[in-house]
């Protein structure tokens, strides 16, 4: 049976911890709506998502582990136009706005319901803006719901709706390795990625709007294979050809991580040498000590049609389903 409980801890403050059948536990926080811990029931539990130690440290350093948005990644020269009406974002980034700007979704604090049954249990998390918070448009609710089933299969469901058109691209920016420990590298860890191609990206990470074949390059994750020392911040343009997107292993092969989505991309993130030494759960984060599995729209589709498009409207509400599923 599945359970889920309201905790309270000085470090962390309030969290909510899901349990399943098989001893599988995810804790997650209202802080930014954040993925905190994923703990794997082999050796003495296995820990596969990075993050801090403290809930002050998540949100001093803001991504690990939490909802991004309203929209993910970055926002080229802070502007955007929606029927014709240009509007400004924030510049937090050398001249564009990442991941929603200086108060992003991932510093709410976001309202709390929980649920449970005989095969799942989760948490609804909800909050509101008001129009033309951090630049953008709308009075807007989203809801992110986290639900653990007995399968070990952790979903993420994203809601939005809005009384005004505005842009909505979400992700969950957690972090894993598979080994459970921050301080060892992830260069051993198996990836596949069932993409064929990679958006371009410009040397700010931006994208170009053109897309690039994965083959013959250091973005060919076609066939499963180490993912070495490569430093990666790309959006691949998923498939969608197999019952997975995505799968990671780990280097004793004793877990497994696939993540199915309806999004059309998944930025890939390693951490370099400028998260070397933060202060984890497990200790100082060795340099490529972990990887954030991003699904979501392909960042720029707001300046390019071709990737589809990321416009709420009141006429439209957003529905969105990310699976990450662990074998052990």
């Amino acid at each position: 049976m599945t359970s889920v409980k309201q905790l309270t801890s000085d470090t962390m403050g309030t969290i909510y911890e899901l349990t399943n059948e098989s001893g599988t536990i995810v804790r997650v926080s209202p802080e930014g709506a954040r993925l905190l811990d994923w703990v794997i029931p082999i050796e003495e539990g296995r820990d596969i998502v990075a993050g801090y130690d403290s809930i002050q440290g998540h949100i001093d350093a803001r991504y690990y582990g939490a909802t991004i948005g309203p929209v993910a990644g970055r926002i080229a020269g802070t502007r955007f136009t929606i029927d014709g009406k240009e509007y400004q974002t924030e510049d937090n980034d050398g001249g564009n706005t990442l991941h929603g700007g200086f108060n992003g979704l991932d510093t709410d604090t976001w309202l709390a319901e929980t649920f449970e049954d005989q095969t799942k249990a989760g948490v609804i998390f909800t909050t509101d803006r008001r129009d033309g918070t951090g630049g953008f448009p709308g009075n807007v609710r989203y809801q992110v719901t986290y639900t653990l089933s007995n399968d070990n299969a952790l979903s993420l469901t994203y809601d939005a709706v809005t009384d005004q058109a505005t842009l909505f691209n979400p992700t969950n920016h957690g972090y894993f390795n598979l080994t459970g420990d921050t301080q060892k590298a992830i260069d051993t860890h198996l990836v596949q990625i069932n993409a064929n191609h990679v958006a371009e990206t410009n040397e700010d990470v931006t994208t170009t709007g053109a897309k690039t074949a994965v083959a013959g390059t250091k973005f060919d994750f076609t066939k499963e294979r180490e993912i070495g020392d490569t430093l990666l911040d790309d959006p691949f343009l998923l498939d969608h050809e197999q019952e997975w997107d995505l799968q990671v292993t780990s280097p004793d092969q004793k877990v497994r991580l696939t993540v199915t989505t309806d999004r059309p991309a998944v930025v890939i993130y390693t951490t370099g040498t400028g998260e070397v030494g933060a202060a984890m759960k497990t200790g100082p984060m060795a340099n490529h000590g972990a990887m954030a599995i991003e699904t979501q729209g392909v960042p720029g589709t707001e300046k390019f049609q071709q990737f589809g498009d990321i416009t709420l409207r009141p006429e439209t509400p957003f529905h969105s389903v990310t699976t990450y599923r662990v074998h052990f």
